[in-house]
């Protein structure tokens, strides 16, 4: 099923990644092309309704001779796309006039290819920000696929850090993870600010500092990201000299919940839960109850498991290390004050 999947999202990315790619080494390529002197023969904006908006483009057509032989051409680049600007559009139009002589560049083996305006572009560079996230979201599905026949991982996998705790991480993407995600949705903000801002016909540098942008964003998401796991952010804890159980600021906490051995009661997977929406991925809780300070019960979230199997296995590994079952929940009652009795003792 995983490949039916698959195929057509692969397809498809790779595809567009080669049209677009293929483009782009057009359009580089092109600053390095011989010229002939051409005449504009047309030079008007057209106006382009949708239904809730309206954008504008210049269509520009000139005529050129190589070799004795004449040609048409349209385009003033070889990606001829803009952000839809009137005022960019007009621009273009305002420089090629009807009846101008301008320099056309042709391309040497197919000579009926040719552009205005060579070399690389904002254009461009925008376009390859486009297929970014397309092509992150199809690696991040071939991840998934090829994990479906690697051996199958611990459900529990603990580890002991430098200050002697068992640890075990909880609720955490991967550094990668959070790298693609930055990487991806700043690539997709960067032509829709660049769109609105008329970014796709400013100088190539402003292209080349949005692409910085979205650098930026992915190395310092994984710088981040990676630091909060080597400090162990999301990991529960468990300290065996004091006896004590550290929870993450996970599953609704918003800091570490600490709770002696002695005052936990009894550890339970609760009812599966599954996501507000249709199809989403249901969740099984992993409950700790405890006794606070005030001597009275109380359930708190542990974690929010995945999968069943691996919610019973944290809780059977917790269990063992907490010694559950040795006490009695009385035993491990705290203590109360004994009530003070009214009234004369007799003799």
């Amino acid at each position: 099923m995983w490949l039916l999947v698959l195929l057509p999202i692969t397809g498809g990315t790779l595809a567009g990644d080669f049209l677009a790619v293929s483009t782009v080494f057009l359009q580089a390529g092109s600053a390095t092309w011989p010229t002939v002197q051409g005449t504009i023969t047309r030079s008007e904006v057209e106006t382009v309704r949708s239904n809730k908006s309206i954008s504008y483009r210049p269509l520009v057509a000139y005529t050129y001779s190589v070799d004795g032989q004449t040609y048409e051409g349209n385009k003033h680049r070889i990606s001829s796309w803009s952000g839809g600007e009137l005022e960019a559009a007009e621009a273009m139009v305002a420089r090629y006039p009807i009846g101008a002589s301008i320099p056309v560049y042709y391309r040497p083996s197919q000579p009926s290819t040719a552009t205005l305006l060579p070399g690389l572009g904002n254009a461009e560079l925008f376009l390859l920000m486009i297929l970014l996230p397309f092509n992150l979201a199809a690696l991040a599905l071939c991840v998934i696929v090829a994990r479906i026949w690697q051996p199958e991982r611990p459900l529990v996998a603990p580890f002991f850090r430098e200050d002697g705790s068992e640890c075990v991480t909880l609720d955490v993407l991967g550094t990668d993870a959070w790298v693609a995600m930055a990487l991806g949705g700043a690539a997709f903000l960067g032509p829709v600010v660049g769109g609105l801002s008329g970014a796709y016909n400013a100088p190539l540098f402003v292209g080349v500092g949005a692409w910085a942008v979205v650098i930026a964003c992915g190395v310092l998401a994984g710088r981040l990201a990676n630091s909060r796991l080597k400090s162990g952010h999301h990991d529960l804890r468990i300290d065996h000299p004091s006896r004590s159980l550290s929870l993450p600021p996970i599953a609704g906490r918003r800091r570490r919940f600490d709770v002696r051995w002695s005052d936990v009661r009894s550890l339970r997977v609760g009812e599966p839960v599954r996501g507000n929406q249709r199809g989403s991925e249901t969740h099984y809780p992993l409950m700790l109850e405890y006794i606070t300070a005030d001597g009275e019960p109380h359930e708190e979230t542990i974690a929010r498991c995945t999968r069943q199997g691996q919610a019973e296995a944290m809780e059977q590994w917790l269990r063992t290390r907490l010694k559950l079952g040795e006490e009695t929940p009385e035993a491990r009652r705290p203590a109360r004050a004994p009530a003070k009795t009214t009234g004369s003792s007799r003799a």
